[in-house]
């Protein structure tokens, strides 16, 4: 699994990719269920330069899950949401570790996540990433103080992004020319959109 920043270019990725949710993951990830309406106008709004939104990419160079760190001056928030027919399989806590790496490396010293009470698997991350969480009023509150990261964490950070993108493009290159092979010998229905465009 490849997880990297994701850049405006991708801006359509990421609609894609919350309009796929049904309306409980809707729910779950925003906290209250939206419609196709609302989302896009929610993406329209990403700032990509100042906030930080992570893709993680299967074999295939798809996007199966998303997370987003928005600036704050006291409290950065993050959010989650990972792909259905990909849960269960660390995809959610790989995403809260590089979030929380790029975090620090941001200058943020405190994060939050609020989710919903009967998110039991965003429960589970937060608990696993050394969270704090309160609950109330049918919603929760994950909150947890980052260190100022040192040497060796900047040096392990610049690492690990250099080899994600790197991965990235390379999976995608893989993916793009076993399409091309699937078209040489027959036709092959492919959805639109499912090969995010190379930033």
């Amino acid at each position: 699994m490849i997880i990297r920043p994701l850049t405006l270019f991708e801006r359509e990725n990421v609609r894609n990719f919350y309009l796929s949710l049904s309306a409980d993951d809707r729910r779950k990830r925003f906290c209250c269920t939206l419609s196709d309406d609302t989302i896009s106008r929610y993406v329209d709004r990403l700032n990509f330069t100042r906030d930080t939104v992570l893709g993680a990419f299967d074999g295939h160079a798809r996007i199966v899950g998303v997370a987003e760190l928005v600036r704050g001056p006291k409290e950065s928030e993050m959010a989650f949401s990972v792909r259905p027919d990909r849960r269960g399989q660390k995809i959610g806590t790989t995403l809260i570790e590089r979030l929380l790496s790029r975090a620090r490396m941001c200058g943020a010293r405190k994060v939050f996540v609020m989710f919903l009470s009967d998110n039991t698997p965003m429960r589970k991350m937060a608990l696993r990433a050394g969270m704090s969480v309160q609950t109330a009023d049918g919603e929760s509150y994950a909150a947890r103080e980052l260190p100022a990261p040192q040497a060796e964490d900047l040096t392990r950070w610049l690492v690990e992004e250099s080899m994600s993108h790197g991965g990235y493009f390379g999976t995608l290159g893989v993916a793009r020319w076993a399409s091309m092979l699937d078209r040489s010998t027959g036709p092959v229905s492919e959805p639109a959109g499912e090969l995010p465009t190379a930033a």
